[in-house]
């Protein structure tokens, strides 16, 4: 058997294809394609995996009991099916299994997708439980006891005690709840035809428009309904603080991925022309600034002795208004 430099077993010679990229699954997955051969952009992958989502959580018993998130669920499943790639998380019962399955595919040289909870990875020192990060873990180190991962904007591979990973990969708090998930193909090779990408265009948008009170456009009407209860939340400045970051710095690349979302639709306008022709990417950009104004607003409410009631309820209903004509004009195509 072959031996990498690290001295773990392996039949590969290690190599990595990590860039900073904005968002955790988005830059993950364009790093594990282009492993397997397939050269996209971070928000052609975004895009492909219909992204843009809007989700009312509640989480009672937390510092956080009222969380509005702003990317579709099950992003980096739909990726793998927009291209027609086999997918499907591996999931575990406990973390010593888990955790001598990533081993194996480590050293038979296969990078592996990974989700994870940022309150167990040592790097992020964060005291907040934040599930459904995705990371990919690249090579094993120091006889098995620590693992190299690469994660979103950080420039290069990051050391992580074997422990902490096995910890990390399990959550059971709501929305993003994973029991070791991992996802480590053999090989990729797929093309990327019109029909898919504007078929993943059009997923996006019903999606959007057809969902439930707290998913999709209608969650926002909710979020306005819900604002009272935000408001007698003792530490509602900590709630609008970290409503603001999920919007505009946890990993969104801004405007609550609307602008990278804005950024595949260039892109995709390219390929598949009708898609200049509704003024996609126009209305997208409308809908990242009104996110971006949103953010703001709980940004200064949240520095503010009084909650900003009304100020909430106008920029949010501003958002609902930009989606709308968003997604009406994707639906035309």
């Amino acid at each position: 058997m072959q031996t990498n430099d690290q001295g773990n077993p392996g039949a590969f010679e290690f190599q990595h294809t990590h860039r900073p990229g904005r968002h955790c699954g988005s830059s993950a997955i364009r790093d594990l394609l282009e492993f397997h051969g397939l050269n996209l952009t971070e928000a052609f992958c975004f895009g492909l995996g219909a992204g843009l989502g809007i989700t009312y959580v509640e989480i009672p018993g937390t510092e956080t009991p009222f969380i509005v998130h702003v990317r579709s669920m099950g992003f980096e499943e739909a990726v793998f099916s927009t291209l027609g790639v086999p997918f499907h998380w591996e999931s575990w019962q406990n973390q010593d299994t888990a955790a001598d399955a990533l081993d194996d595919y480590l050293d038979a040289g296969q990078p592996a997708l990974l989700l994870t909870d940022i309150y167990h990875l040592p790097y992020f020192k964060s005291s907040t439980h934040f599930p459904g990060h995705a990371i990919v873990a690249w090579q094993r180190i120091e006889d098995g006891k620590a693992v190299l991962v690469s994660d979103t904007e950080r420039p290069d591979l990051i050391r992580v005690p074997r422990e902490d990973l096995a910890k990390a990969r399990f959550s059971l708090s709501p929305p993003f709840i994973h029991q070791g998930s991992l996802f480590s193909p053999e090989g990729i090779s797929v093309d990327v035809s019109p029909e898919k990408v504007r078929n993943a265009i059009i997923r996006n948008a019903e999606t959007l428009k057809h969902g439930s009170k707290n998913q999709g456009i209608e969650a926002l009407t909710t979020w306005i309904k819900e604002l009272p209860r935000w408001k007698s939340f003792d530490k509602w400045p900590w709630l609008l603080r970290f409503a603001y970051q999920v919007i505009e710095k946890r990993g969104t690349g801004g405007s609550g991925f609307r602008a990278m979302y804005s950024e595949f639709l260039e892109e995709a306008g390219e390929i598949v022309p009708e898609l200049k022709e509704a003024g996609l990417t126009h209305r997208m950009r409308e809908s990242a600034d009104a996110w971006s104004a949103l953010a703001n607003c709980l940004r200064l409410g949240s520095e503010s002795e009084v909650f900003p009631d009304e100020a909430i309820t106008e920029a949010i209903k501003a958002v609902r208004v930009a989606e709308l004509r968003y997604v009406d004009a994707a639906l035309t195509l």
